[in-house]
């Protein structure tokens, strides 16, 4: 399975010229997240080979601009295809994605999209002091590779949540762990837990932050994978 960094912006600078968030091609047919600037998400599908007809599924982590920018072209291009949100999603965003009479999935388990795809199913965070709900993507196989979006309920929380329906070793973790804010203690601390979770190879990426990024780069070694737009991973 190939997974395909279609949109990813870590950097002040990225943020400022290109956008910001993260869009995943898995396989290829399903969209995981749909970064912020439409622009540069169509740009970079084009760049890739990919006809957004061909898409079949997306997936959203959570209903932030950084993750659904780009979602309202598509819908407009190929409204065949099948949209998996959170059950908890806001009433704003849930309103707009009925204006486009595509079908959508509101998902509070783990539930199975396509062959060997999962969503995590719904697992609550915070942002500002307010419930966020959010969900993960899973591909299962002799290890699990899982790809999320900002990670607000906590990586490791998210992770542990998954163990519990899935006890396939965590083989990949990619995508934002949201750590950006967070001291270095604290990141350290999280790089333990997931050590002592035997996860096998890390990719963060988006706001886990630069300064946690480097951290994972140190303790991860050579289990340790960057990745930007345009990066493909086999798993």
């Amino acid at each position: 399975m190939t997974i395909k960094v279609i949109a990813e912006a870590s950097t002040e600078l990225e943020r400022r010229t290109v956008g910001w968030g993260v869009s995943f091609l898995v396989g290829e047919d399903l969209l995981f997240d749909t970064f912020s600037n439409e622009d540069f998400l169509k740009e970079n599908l084009v760049k890739s080979g990919i006809d957004i007809r061909q898409l079949k599924y997306i997936v959203i982590s959570h209903d932030h601009w950084d993750h659904t920018g780009g979602l309202w072209y598509i819908l407009k291009e190929n409204p065949a295809v099948k949209v998996f949100i959170c059950k908890g999603f806001s009433t704003e965003f849930k309103e707009k994605l009925s204006g486009f009479k595509v079908d959508v999935v509101e998902v509070e388990k783990p539930m199975e999209i396509e062959r060997g795809i999962f969503t995590s199913g719904e697992i609550i965070g915070t942002y500002n002091n307010t419930p966020l709900p959010e969900q993960a993507l899973i591909i299962k196989g002799d290890r699990l590779t899982v790809i999320t979006g900002c990670a607000h309920p906590g990586i490791v929380t998210m992770l542990r949540r998954i163990s519990e329906t899935f006890p396939q070793r965590i083989g990949l973790i990619l995508g934002g762990f949201h750590l950006y804010d967070k001291s270095d203690t604290e990141v350290h601390r999280v790089v333990k837990e997931l050590i002592a979770l035997d996860v096998e190879r890390v990719a963060p990426c988006h706001c886990t932050g630069e300064k946690a990024i480097d951290i994972f780069q140190r303790e991860f070694e050579d289990r340790f994978i960057k990745i930007h737009t345009g990066t493909e991973l086999e798993v």
